[in-house]
């Protein structure tokens, strides 16, 4: 009898400690079945996305190319990031940073960092101001994945705030970054 109740006491225990480990590590899919393979590319596209901090800043295009750094991972070493067409505005990446997708879709970024010149007239004077802002495991966004929506995947960035670097005074305390980025490679993507 005393060596059913440890017996019971192990079981309860091993079943708590698996409580707490958590949900399994979370796997991305190129198709069904089909995991990412390390250096596999990844890019996207986003028409009309926003930057709005103290300034707001409209770009009429954006891009971020990378590769997933290891087999079925959820993380993408980002090579370029960049802003086009965005008025009288700059905006310039200072550090590229990583992308990791969590089993629930969300979308992270650590260690990117851009710089925006904003440059506007006051009164006929032009102003420029400096600002940067960075990225520190902060949640970006969600991947739709292509199973959902039956096409190629998106991310939809609606940023809570990208972290301002000190620069200007005329900076927002940060920035929120928003719009859908289109997966243009890999075709197909979803986590499970």
């Amino acid at each position: 009898m005393k060596y059913l109740k440890t017996i019971g006491l192990l079981v309860l225990a091993a079943a708590a400690l698996l409580a707490l480990a958590g949900p399994a590590s979370a796997k991305l899919t190129e198709a069904v079945g089909d995991e990412v393979e390390a250096g596999d590319p990844i890019h996207a596209v986003a028409v009309n996305t926003s930057l709005d901090g103290a300034v707001d800043i409209a770009c009429a295009e954006s891009t971020v190319s990378g590769e997933f750094t290891e087999n079925g991972g959820t993380t993408a070493s980002l090579s370029s990031l960049n802003f086009t067409e965005c008025g009288s505005d700059t905006v310039s990446l200072i550090k590229t940073g990583v992308l990791t997708i969590e089993s629930n879709g969300t979308v992270k970024s650590n260690g990117a960092e851009v710089t925006v010149q904003i440059h506007r007239s006051i009164f006929g004077f032009p102003i420029t101001t400096h600002c940067v802002y960075a990225t520190s495991g902060t949640a970006i966004g969600t991947l739709e994945e292509s199973s959902t929506l039956g096409s190629t995947a998106k991310i939809s960035i609606a940023s809570s705030g990208l972290g301002q670097k000190p620069t200007d005074s005329a900076c927002g305390e940060n920035s929120q970054w928003t719009g859908s980025y289109t997966i243009t490679t890999p075709d197909y993507l979803d986590v499970d």
